[in-house]
């Protein structure tokens, strides 16, 4: 005869069981407290619109010369500025559209010499690079606009006031002597210059870098009567073949030079 279990012990064996019962019916991981996610949650909020280019910014490289232009209001599909390089010829042109000038634009467009040196305006409005104090470059005067100096190395393009702009272009030249022969003519030594096209129409800034790079291959050249034959030529005659320097020629000064056709006698 087998003894009869107490209650305590019958107990024990009923919280066994439920607890048996209850965990093979327990989910398999836990559910994370917090509240359930409904379908009407608010939505994330909208991106904000990007904020317009403040203006388009394009890098002009001739020779050793590098200049940033910055066109205020315009953008990266509307530059309002074009640049046509001719590596071989050591120039390039930089045309700003209508919309860049006038009144109604957003600002002057800007000019930036990034390559180091400064900005040297010349008196008929071309504008002369410098390195050291010797010209490098230097930039033709345009047409419907005029180049402002901002400080040594920031210009500014200006239509004038209250005018009806159709653009203009200047052109960043970095070459200014395609020839120099030394020969003698006309009753003694003389200098054949054959300039390049830059320097021939690009007023004073093309006759100070044709001036540094004689000097710089000849000191002999470093006379006041040669760069007074030099500057007649580029004034009174830019298209000749050649202009012909002779250091025997008497300085009389420019206006005597010029009075004289270039060719000034003792």
């Amino acid at each position: 005869m087998h003894p009869r279990p107490s209650r305590a012990a019958l107990t024990l064996a009923v919280v066994a069981s439920l607890g048996t019962a209850l965990g093979a019916c327990a989910p398999a991981t836990p559910v994370p407290a917090g509240p359930t996610a409904t379908a009407d949650a608010s939505p994330a909020p909208p991106r904000p619109t990007p904020t317009p280019a403040a203006g388009a910014r394009v890098v002009v490289t001739a020779g050793d010369v590098t200049l940033e232009v910055t066109v205020p209001g315009a953008s990266d599909d509307d530059p309002r500025v074009t640049v046509d390089r001719d590596d071989d010829a050591g120039t390039a042109a930089i045309t700003f559209a209508a919309a860049a000038l006038g009144d109604d634009a957003a600002g002057p467009p800007r000019i930036a010499l990034t390559s180091g040196g400064t900005l040297a305006p010349r008196p008929d409005g071309s504008v002369g690079v410098r390195a050291g104090g010797t010209a490098t470059g230097g930039l033709a005067a345009p047409r419907g606009a005029r180049l402002v100096a901002v400080d040594d190395t920031h210009l500014e393009v200006r239509a004038p006031a209250g005018s009806d702009p159709t653009g203009a272009t200047t052109v960043l030249g970095t070459e200014g002597v395609r020839s120099a022969d030394w020969g003698d003519r006309e009753g003694g030594r003389s200098l054949a210059v054959d300039a390049t096209a830059w320097a021939r129409g690009a007023g004073q800034a093309g006759v100070d870098l044709v001036w540094a790079e004689l000097v710089a291959e000849d000191p002999e050249v470093d006379t006041t009567t040669m760069h007074d034959q030099l500057e007649c030529h580029a004034i009174g005659a830019p298209d000749k073949a050649t202009w012909n320097l002779e250091p025997w020629r008497p300085d009389v000064g420019l206006v005597a030079t010029m009075a004289a056709r270039c060719n000034p006698t003792p």
